[in-house]
């Protein structure tokens, strides 16, 4: 049995975006998805499938009876292992309003506009991998209050005298948030369901089954604790960084420790997916299903970023040798200044990375890691070290392999002005040389950018157990 078949034929049922109703793919029926609502309701004739993708185990969950015959989290070209499962009601949906035709063409004008996307991914840009996706992510709100004793003072002026006067002053505070959303799906990096999260949460609606005809959802398998002591940690942050003023005397609340109380909703928000593998790597492209905007991970062509430095390199020298004339000595203080802006870069970008490669920067699969496991609840997995909730420390070593050679030219213009030389052979030897680690650093950079905007293939626990139908 479909779980969304049409009333009149039995095929199957899908949710047009464009006309907002639920159209059959056989006869041509279109029904109000509020009167089709009524009809599943009243027939019971939906089901929850969860198919779990062979390669990297990740879930998704399907409403009917469409199959992908790709996986969206690592692009493998599978099929798919499928079991009957039950799933949490969300709390909302914001159903989706841009379609499949609409999320292709502004991804292909996302790659146009970027310059320097290679043309393979040019030529694949279209919407062949594309699916509807609808990711929960955890809406939170928070309801702080607290105690405050705190000092002051106030100074003027009375002829040579200063008149001061002390104040004393205790408070009760109250503060109300609300808005704050993490993605509660493991697979999908944060630093895409943070880029792409530009709903607008007002118009959720309350979650009904007929929205997800033709699309998937991911079931989400982040647990709300994951967040919640990081929306702790945001409200604490604002009260003890916040101030007010009282009869012109500045008071400070940093010594508030808030109680604070936390809740959250579970709402689903739709997401036109893309994915893209090359070898051992992917990358992904989120497309708000709500207004358009696009997230992408877009790797630099290696021959056209190349070409386009050396005609903008040689436009350059060319406007210093007609309008300058540059002796030796300002000529290597140019090339360590430019060394040192790619230097600072490339240290940056190779902090990055190393987040990147150790998922340092998704605070879901970290925090998912951290936790108990339902096996043994009292051996939390150990987590990488972190400063906060919010931020991990990146080990200098790893700094040092982005800065090196920059520290490298520095040392070497360093010690031409410690000797005192003025022979030119010698100051444009060492310019030359630091030109040449700019050009390294330049490659550099070009590696950790491919790397940043691609990742390690997913692999993720394979689930097993329940109704498994192959």
């Amino acid at each position: 049995m479909k779980a969304f078949e049409c009333p009149h034929c039995g095929a199957q049922m899908t949710y047009d975006i464009a006309k907002k109703v639920m159209s059959c793919e056989y006869c041509g029926s279109e029904i109000l998805r509020e009167e089709y609502q009524e009809y599943l309701d009243k027939n019971r004739l939906y089901t929850t499938n969860e198919l779990v993708c062979p390669q990297c185990g990740t879930a998704v969950l399907s409403y009917d009876d469409t199959i992908a015959s790709f996986c969206s989290y690592c692009g493998s070209p599978v099929a798919f292992t499928k079991r009957i499962v039950e799933d949490a009601r969300p709390d909302g949906i914001i159903p989706f309003t841009v379609t499949k035709e609409e999320a292709a063409e502004k991804y292909r004008k996302k790659l146009k506009d970027t310059g320097f996307a290679p043309k393979w991914l040019l030529e694949k840009g279209g919407e062949e991998k594309m699916i509807g996706l609808y990711i929960p992510y955890y809406v939170f709100g928070a309801d702080a209050s607290g105690h405050g004793k705190n000092r002051g003072e106030s100074r003027t002026s009375a002829g040579s005298d200063t008149i001061v006067r002390e104040y004393e002053m205790e408070y009760d505070l109250t503060a109300a948030y609300r808005g704050t959303r993490f993605d509660a799906a493991e697979a999908f990096p944060d630093c895409m369901s943070e880029t792409v999260d530009t709903f607008d949460p007002k118009k959720a609606r309350e979650f009904e089954t007929s929205y997800l005809a033709g699309f998937y959802a991911d079931g989400g398998n982040v647990d709300e604790k994951v967040y919640a002591d990081v929306v702790a940690e945001l409200v604490t942050k604002d009260i003890q960084g916040s101030s007010f003023t009282h009869d012109g005397i500045k008071f400070k609340t940093s010594g508030i420790s808030p109680e604070i109380r936390i809740r959250s909703k579970k709402i689903l928000f739709p997401v036109w997916l893309h994915t893209y593998r090359k070898g051992d790597r992917i990358s992904y492209a989120a497309i708000n299903g709500q207004n358009g905007d696009v997230a992408a991970e877009i790797p630099a062509d290696k021959g056209r970023y190349l070409k386009y430095s050396l005609i903008l390199a040689a436009v350059f020298a060319s406007i210093l040798n007609l309008f300058l004339t540059i002796s030796p000595a300002p000529f290597l203080i140019v090339s360590e200044i430019i060394l040192l802006a790619f230097g600072l870069y490339l240290r940056k970008l190779t902090g990055d990375v190393y987040l990147r490669e150790n998922h340092l920067d998704d605070l879901g699969k970290i925090g998912s890691a951290a936790l108990p496991s339902s096996g043994s609840p009292e051996s939390p997995a150990a987590a990488p070290e972190k400063s906060s909730p919010l931020s991990f420390r990146v080990p200098a070593s790893v700094r040092l392999k982005g800065w090196w050679k920059t520290l490298v030219g520095l040392a070497a213009a360093v010690a031409v002005a410690a000797s005192g030389t003025v022979i030119d052979s010698v100051i444009y030897g060492v310019a030359a040389f630091t030109i040449a680690l700019t050009l390294w650093s330049v490659f550099d950079l070009l590696r950790a950018q491919r790397l940043l905007a691609s990742r390690d293939v997913p692999i993720f626990t394979m689930k097993r157990g329940g109704d498994t139908n192959a």
